[in-house]
């Protein structure tokens, strides 16, 4: 599961972080995938593994998400739980520990010079989500179901159903390798949340 050959260990992360900037682009504007921070101009960052290159980039931007008028950033990472680095520390502290790790990275350097709102979504390989990732689907659920005029607990389970199943393709294709196909991207414009849940049977 955490094996970085063959690459399905990205291709696991870049899933959820499509499936994530798709239902974003329902809700919010000028959404973009792997968006480029400004460049540092003598800014001084706190912390030591602050990434200060001129091409960083984080996973997801979307504007108008969390304040009006505001760019808020989302960046993903998913660990596994049972990796010899997370051993030892309750699933609460690996949590916490990979969060801060990303805070650290890019939430000043956002903050201060981006002028925008930085949100860590972490996963689990199993699907679990952290505190803050929990946080910011709440709140994309709600406004996706205050948009589309559609009962929020069907949007959530639709939500939930969709993140679990792109983290368990990702770990078929982590355990299996190229045995496995690539699946089909779908449009979710338009999409009928509560129709889909009832005739997929998904429970509410």
């Amino acid at each position: 599961m955490t094996c970085k050959r063959e690459g399905f260990v990205c291709i696991r992360h870049d899933e959820v972080r499509d499936v994530t900037a798709s239902m974003l682009r329902e809700v919010c504007r000028d959404v973009s995938t792997e968006p480029t921070l400004l460049p540092l101009n003598g800014e001084h960052l706190q912390y030591r593994t602050a990434n200060t290159a001129n091409e960083a980039r984080v996973d997801v931007s979307a504007r108008e998400f969390w304040t009006r008028g505001q760019r808020a950033f989302m960046d993903i990472r998913i660990f596994d739980p049972m990796a010899a680095c997370h051993r030892g520390i309750s699933l609460e502290a690996a949590h916490q520990r990979n969060e801060q790790e990303k805070i650290r990275a890019y939430g000043e350097r956002i903050q201060n010079v981006d002028q925008g709102s930085f949100t860590l979504l972490v996963f689990t390989t199993s699907g679990g989500m952290g505190p803050k990732a929990k946080c910011f689907y709440s709140r994309l659920a709600d406004v996706m179901a205050e948009k589309k005029h559609q009962p929020r607990s069907h949007v959530v389970a639709w939500m939930r159903c969709r993140l679990s199943f792109s983290l368990l393709r990702s770990a078929l294709l982590c355990l299996r390798g190229t045995r496995y196909s690539t699946p089909t991207t779908i449009d979710i414009a338009g999409l009928d949340y509560q129709a889909t849940v009832v005739e997929s049977g998904i429970l509410v």
